[in-house]
This record gives structure tokens, sequence and C-alpha cells, in this order.
């Protein structure tokens, strides 16, 4: 794809940002509207780009390498992100939100790129990696936030919001489909798809009502803005290459790991006790930057 079709195709993204931020400034909808809008693209829009889009896929063996590659991104991640915020004798709460923000990797944010770059079957691989991401993030990551929060993590409640998550159920559905051969209408598939796309852009529109202009940033905000990114991409390179992956599953792990920090660490902060000024400014930053570094990688990936 020429390099000034993949930019123009990556206007909706910038233009969904320009209108959260317009929202937000004009008064017509603040952090509760921002957080519907999220919850509504978890329970709705990624099960449809999901079941759009994983349905139609060829299955090869590299494609369960994908949600393997996001759980050892994660878990890898863990022991550095941890060594890191302790040097920097960060207090416990806080220590918590800059931890779950470098580990968190905001993916919904990556769809409309991997749509804009490769079209549906960008985002059928990109929904594999995202179910290995969010197997670590509602187990590990949300454990490790309840650590540093109001009280230990509890079993149940880490099984509970794992069975809630709409996206795993409908990965699941569409990969027994795929298998099966038993696949709805193609056009309904296509409007899944469309439907799906259109609605993770609203998690981008989301993101720019909650940015806020930066004040100074703290040095831990500092460390998870930038090591989110680029400690994903170490390990990630180190993953495609020792597995040999190729193509379009390489760029895949690649933009993926790449990704901002994740709106979850918001959500973890608040139910456990977290630094919720460092989480914000942390998934604000991480998301500004993202919007520069994001379409200057995959010029990088072709």
């Amino acid at each position: 794809m020429p390099d000034g079709t993949l930019l123009l195709r990556l206007v909706p993204v910038l233009a969904a940002f320009a209108a959260g931020l317009a929202l937000r400034r004009l008064g017509l909808a603040g952090p509760p509207a921002a957080a519907r809008l999220i919850a509504l693209v978890a329970s709705l829009g990624l099960p449809a780009l999901v079941l759009g889009t994983v349905t139609r896929l060829p299955l090869a063996p590299s494609v369960a390498l994908l949600p393997l590659a996001a759980a050892f991104i994660v878990l890898a991640s863990a022991p550095v992100a941890l060594a890191l915020v302790r040097s920097l004798g960060l207090e416990r709460r806080e220590a918590g939100a800059v931890a779950t923000g470098i580990l968190i990797m905001n993916l919904a944010v990556t769809y409309p790129f991997a749509d804009a770059a490769w079209g549906a079957e960008g985002v059928a691989l990109l929904a594999f990696f995202d179910f290995g991401n969010a197997c670590v993030v509602l187990t590990l990551v949300y454990a490790l936030a309840a650590a540093h929060g109001d009280a230990g993590a509890r079993a149940g409640a880490v099984v509970r919001a794992l069975l809630r998550f709409p996206p795993a159920w409908a990965l699941a559905a569409a990969v027994a489909m795929n298998l099966s051969g038993l696949l709805p209408p193609a056009p309904l598939l296509e409007g899944l798809r469309l439907a799906g796309i259109a609605g993770v852009l609203l998690v981008v529109v989301a993101l720019g009502i909650l940015f806020r202009p930066p004040r100074p940033p703290r040095p831990g905000v500092v460390l998870a803005v930038a090591l989110r990114p680029a400690l994903g991409l170490a390990l990630a390179t180190l993953w495609v290459a020792a597995w040999e992956l190729e193509g379009l599953a390489r760029a895949v792990v690649l933009l993926g790991a790449a990704a901002p920090a994740g709106f979850n660490t918001l959500v973890f902060a608040g139910l456990h006790g977290l630094d919720r000024e460092a989480a914000a400014a942390t998934v604000s930053l991480s998301f500004a930057a993202a919007l520069v570094y994001l379409p200057l990688l995959l010029l990088v990936l072709g």
C-alpha cells in the first residue's frame, strides 16, 4: 500500500480522537460518558469485529502462536516493570498504577490501524493476539493491581472477570464456526466486521474525552509511557525471530506489542484504589504518543 494511502486511511482514527477532545471541551461529554463508550465497545463492538473476521480467516498453525505471543510479552514484561518501578521508590499505589500501565496493551486502539493497513485478515489475526492479552491481563495483571491496592486479589473475582469478557466468547464461537464450516451469510459477516470497526473507533473517541493536557509528568508516568511500547517491541522481536514468524502474522505481533497503555489501567486503579491521577496520565499520554509512532511503525512494517 502506498504511504499516502495508508495515512489517508488513518484519518478516521485522528478524527475520532479530535471529536472526543471537542466533546470534552464543549462540555458535552465527560469521563462517565467515556467509560460507557468503552463498556459498549467491549460488549458489542469487539465481539462483532471478531465474529466478522475470525469466522472467515484461513486457520494456519502460526495462528496459535499469536495469543501465546501476547501472553509471553506481558509475562516477560512483568519482572522488568516491577524492578524498574521499585528502583524509582514509588509509593505503593502509584507503583501499582505505573506497573499495570506498562503491562496492559490497549489493543482496541490498534484495530483501526490494522484495518487501515491490512484489512479484514489483519484485524482477524489481531483478535487472536488480543485474546492472549486479555487472558493474562484479567488474571495476572488484575491480581498485581489488587496486590498494590486496598485488598489482595481474590481468585473468584478474577475468574468472573474472564468469564464476563464478551470478546473471549465471540472468539470461541468464531473459531467453532470456522472449523465446522457452518458460516453465516457473507453479507452478515461483512456487516459485523464494518460495525465492529466503527465500534472500536468509539474507544478512540473515549480516549479523546479522557485526554487532559499534561502537567509536568511524574517520573513513573514517563517510565510507563516510554516502556510500554519499547519493551513490548523488544520482546515481540525476540518472539517472531524464535518462531520464525513471517508476513502478516509477524507484522500483527509487532503492531500489537507496540500498543499504548490500556484503558484497564484506569479500571483497575478505580477498582483497587491505585493512584488514579498516575493511571489517567499514563493512558492519555501513551495514547497521544501512539498517534505519532503507530503510523510510522506501519510504514516500516509495510
